[in-house]
Parts: structure tokens; C-alpha cells; sequence
């Protein structure tokens, strides 16, 4: 039996998911994680909303995909865009 090797396939590690999009997902739950731990003794709705967006900022840059691209895919690409050279060119040169 052969096997292709022209293929390119993504590796996925677990759930589905490849290893960049896992570290992305753990990233987020790690940042979460420690400051939860991190922030005082205050009430429990507080701590809650101060971890919830790096938690779901990880879950987005893993998980999500917007036409065929991970969401972290079209931030490097809307990056590139805006930090690009800019020339002003103008009239003709003689």
C-alpha cells in the first residue's frame, strides 16, 4: 500500500485540533488560570470577569476558523496589511 505524499494535511494532536491551535487554546487557559489566582481575595462574579476574556481570546485564536483560516491567520494578514510600506506616487516622471 502506497501512501500520498503530496498531501498537505494539518497534524492534529486532540480534540480536532492541530498544535498551534491547542498551544493557543492551553495559552489561554494558563493566562486565565494564574490570574485567577493572582487577583485578591475579591468576589467571585469580579475574578470571573476579569478571566474571562483571556480565556476566550485562547478558545478564538484556536479554535475558530473564518472562510478556510484560523482567526489568528487573518490577524497576521490584517498586520500585514496595515503595517505594509506605503509609496505616494503622483503625476508623471520625465
Amino acid at each position: 500500500m502506497t501512501v500520498p505524499q503530496h498531501l498537505e494535511l494539518e497534524d492534529v494532536i486532540a480534540w480536532g485540533l492541530g498544535p498551534l491551535d491547542l498551544l493557543c487554546v492551553v495559552a489561554g487557559a494558563v493566562v486565565s488560570w494564574w490570574l485567577y489566582l493572582a487577583l485578591p481575595d475579591a468576589a467571585s462574579p469580579l475574578r470571573v470577569a476579569f478571566v474571562t476574556p483571556p480565556a476566550l481570546a485562547g478558545a478564538a485564536l484556536g479554535t475558530l476558523r473564518v472562510g478556510g483560516l484560523a482567526v489568528r491567520q487573518w490577524l497576521v494578514i490584517a498586520f500585514a496589511y496595515v503595517l505594509r510600506p506605503r509609496i505616494l506616487v503622483t503625476g508623471g516622471l520625465s
